[in-house]
């Protein structure tokens, strides 16, 4: 097992925010993951994936972090034309990319999402009226007393954005299902390539979504642009012109500016509207 100890936590998340973590452990094998299962269980200890939907506070971390990014990957694989069954550390993008080069529809959504299927699965990570767990089977996780289970779909608890995880400290697999009444459909994954391009910025650092949608028929994006946020910027943080739930580090931001954009826009939007948003990003 790998483990390093007093480093950037930037590089850890794709907002690059963050102090210096005291360690991190980056388990390689199931073994591994065994062998630090005190660790695993403890409500200190954060589990990272790719960190897309993270900020670590300026000061840093002192408890332990978890980070799958050395595990061992089980290759993607097809069951009976029905399942698909993969590691929980494998990025959203290429299973999108998978299903799309075997010409199985509907895991088209996934292709923009940045983070890992187990993020996935923790934050029932959705786009275009999609939800991860839509398609879950079931998924082998580490419970919270450090016992492995499988679970069907019926046993996990979700809804929007959100999985009641009390006794989950960490998902190593799962299986998808296929929908087989789906019709592949060769320009969707490029429609929705195109359409997060057009209407995102994907090329720069940002963390996603930075709040829920207050419901499904109120997006958290058409408060705030119609809220008419004055100032859209708190040191090096900035609210992007391209989508407004998204905000971006220009390369000098901090936590501290960040945690301040946050406040602000909730503030504004608050006082015209009488709604709280919630933030989906977490900040540790």
């Amino acid at each position: 097992m790998i483990i390093k100890k007093n480093i950037s936590l930037k590089t850890f998340t794709t907002i690059r925010l963050g102090g210096i973590g005291k360690k991190i452990l980056f388990p390689e094998n199931l073994e591994d993951i065994h062998s630090i299962t005190d660790i695993l269980i403890s409500p200190k200890t954060l589990i990272l994936g790719k960190g897309s939907n993270i900020a670590f506070n300026d000061k840093g971390y002192n408890g332990n972090i978890i980070s799958l990014k050395y595990f061992k990957k089980t290759d993607i694989s097809i069951e009976n034309k029905k399942y698909i069954n993969l590691s929980a550390n494998i990025s959203c993008a290429r299973l999108a990319k998978y299903c799309y080069k075997k010409k199985i529809p509907g895991f088209e959504f996934l292709h923009g999402i940045p983070g890992t299927l187990g993020g996935a699965l923790i934050m029932n990570a959705g786009a275009f009226k999609q939800e991860i767990w839509d398609s879950v089977h079931s998924a082998r996780f580490v419970d919270s007393h450090g016992a492995l289970k499988v679970w069907p779909r019926e046993r996990f608890k979700t809804s929007y954005r959100k999985i009641y995880r009390d006794k989950i400290a960490l998902f190593l697999d799962l299986t998808l299902m296929i929908n087989t009444k789906k019709k592949f459909n060769k320009d969707l994954l490029g429609k929705y390539s195109n359409l997060r391009t057009d209407t995102q910025p994907v090329k720069q650092w940002s963390s996603g979504c930075i709040f829920k949608n207050p419901s499904k028929d109120i997006s958290a994006s058409y408060l705030i642009d119609s809220s008419d946020i004055l100032p859209r910027r708190i040191g090096g943080i900035y609210i992007s012109n391209k989508h407004c739930n998204y905000f971006i580090n220009d390369g000098t931001g901090t936590c501290k500016d960040l945690v301040k954009l946050i406040e602000h826009v909730q503030n504004v939007v608050k006082g015209k509207y009488n709604i709280l948003l919630k933030k989906e990003i977490c900040i540790f």
